[in-house]
């Protein structure tokens, strides 16, 4: 019986950086991967107070659920392949951290690993950092994996 691991993915280069890398580095026959989206919709409905376009919404509400659904295609698709048992959820109502922290948390999970946006000081003081969040209020170990800086 494996340990249960819980990695966070969200489409950018970095949490795929972070899933390979979880595979070739940490995975271990028997485990369970628990992936989880943490859904954030980005959608204009216009001014306040101004009728909103219902068509429009629903049709970049409908957009953003195609792009997560083949997003989060492509990473089982690759766990299929391998035959690693894995469980895909995507949650949504709360900010992606305490999300993780909660999954993780209900699914007991051994560990978590995620990838890191490298945010400025600047912005990730006025946005806060999933990582961060994560690596402060988890009751497991976390892995925050960083790409590594190309030469020039």
């Amino acid at each position: 019986m494996g340990r249960t691991d819980l990695l966070a993915i969200d489409g950018s280069k970095h949490s795929k950086y972070a899933f390979d890398w979880y595979l070739e580095n940490m995975y271990r026959e028997g485990d369970t991967v628990v992936l989880i989206h943490c859904a954030e919709y980005h959608i204009d409905v216009g001014l306040p107070g101004i009728a909103a376009d219902v068509d429009a919404i629903c049709a970049a509400v409908k957009k953003q659920n195609d792009d997560i659904g083949k997003l989060t295609d492509d990473f089982m698709n690759v766990l299929r392949q391998k035959k690693i048992k894995a469980e895909l959820l995507t949650p949504t109502g709360e900010r992606p951290g305490e999300l993780i922290v909660k999954v993780a948390k209900e699914k007991n999970v051994a560990s978590i690993i995620l990838g890191t946006r490298g945010l400025g000081t600047i912005r990730r003081t006025l946005l806060g950092s999933v990582s961060e969040y994560v690596v402060h209020h988890s009751h497991c170990p976390v892995t925050v994996v960083r790409e590594e800086k190309q030469d020039s």
